[in-house]
């Protein structure tokens, strides 16, 4: 193993951001001994984006998701401690660094930084911001509930050894996957609010809104009309009003629309779901999954 950090960002289509990510990335007061952008399949030039700056490129042959691209950066990695960001998310230049000085500690095995939104230009991205933020606040916390994936530095060998990140979880809730394998292991996870990133993200009221239903579905139990009531009933209605209330007490009156399309639309989701899910009339023959390739910088 090489001394030192790898950091690694799993990336789809995020051209518009990647070259701000990356120039954070090398203006680290503490800089990795390599970084790894893995391109899941992008269809934009993302990858020629990425080979513009001194990384390792590795491409998907098809589009796996952010779970299978995290594992792939991990069993690349060279390094034991093993560095995150999102392709949106743009890190303070003493991110990396404050995030190492827990690692002196040899029982702790993932830790994460503080996620800050930065776009705010629409009612969308500022409703976000409230009902979508990625942190645990302004104060330290050992075990917080999970570790937030968008950013985070990481032990190799307890990451892999835990099974790595959940391949099912294509685009979200591996990260709270992880953290609760890692910690059935008896390992410790950390939160640095100190260790600050800004978010690129900009949404529309229905991407934030799919969004928050990607977050709460379940990703492994089957989606049958049963399933539709229970959640529409025990979970659809409790978030959407819940919601409606905080932001009508706190005068936040211009989420209060999103807020209202809350409920159909995360029951339209399910309904969405579960037909696709229907057996098909003819059974499809599943190609395998094509492996990664590296492309040299």
């Amino acid at each position: 193993m090489l001394e030192g950090i790898t950091l690694y960002i799993p990336c789809y289509n995020a051209e518009p951001y990647l070259a701000r990510v990356l120039d954070a990335v090398f203006n680290q007061s503490l800089r990795p001994a390599e970084v790894i952008v893995v391109d899941d399949a992008s269809s934009d030039r993302s990858a020629e984006t990425a080979s513009r700056f001194p990384v390792r490129v590795i491409r998907h042959e098809s589009n796996r998701g952010l779970s299978a691209a995290r594992n792939t950066a991990m069993r690349a990695a060279h390094c034991e401690l093993v560095a995150a960001l999102d392709s949106d998310v743009v890190p303070d230049s003493a991110w990396l660094e404050r995030l190492t000085r827990h690692f002196d500690s040899p029982r702790l095995a993932l830790c994460g930084g503080k996620l800050v939104e930065s776009v705010d230009r629409r009612v969308a991205d500022r409703w976000r911001a409230v009902h979508l933020c990625q942190h645990w606040g302004d104060a330290p916390i050992e075990n917080p509930g999970f570790v937030f994936g968008a950013n985070t530095l990481g032990r190799r060998s307890a990451l892999l050894d835990a099974g790595g990140y959940d391949e099912r979880l294509r685009t979200n809730g591996e990260d709270v996957d992880l953290s609760k394998r890692l910690g059935a292991r008896g390992w410790n996870t950390y939160y640095d609010p100190a260790a600050v990133c800004r978010h690129l993200r900009q949404d529309s009221v229905l991407s934030a809104l799919t969004t928050f239903w990607r977050y709460r579905r379940d990703f492994f139990g089957p989606m049958t009309p049963h399933t539709i009531w229970r959640q529409f009933r025990y979970q659809h209605i409790g978030s959407a009003g819940s919601m409606f209330v905080q932001d009508w007490r706190a005068h936040r009156y211009e989420f209060l629309g999103m807020d209202a399309l809350l409920l159909p639309l995360c029951s339209w989701n399910d309904a969405k779901l579960w037909r696709s899910a229907a057996p098909a009339p003819q059974q499809e023959v599943v190609q395998p999954a094509k492996p990664s390739r590296e492309v040299s910088s």
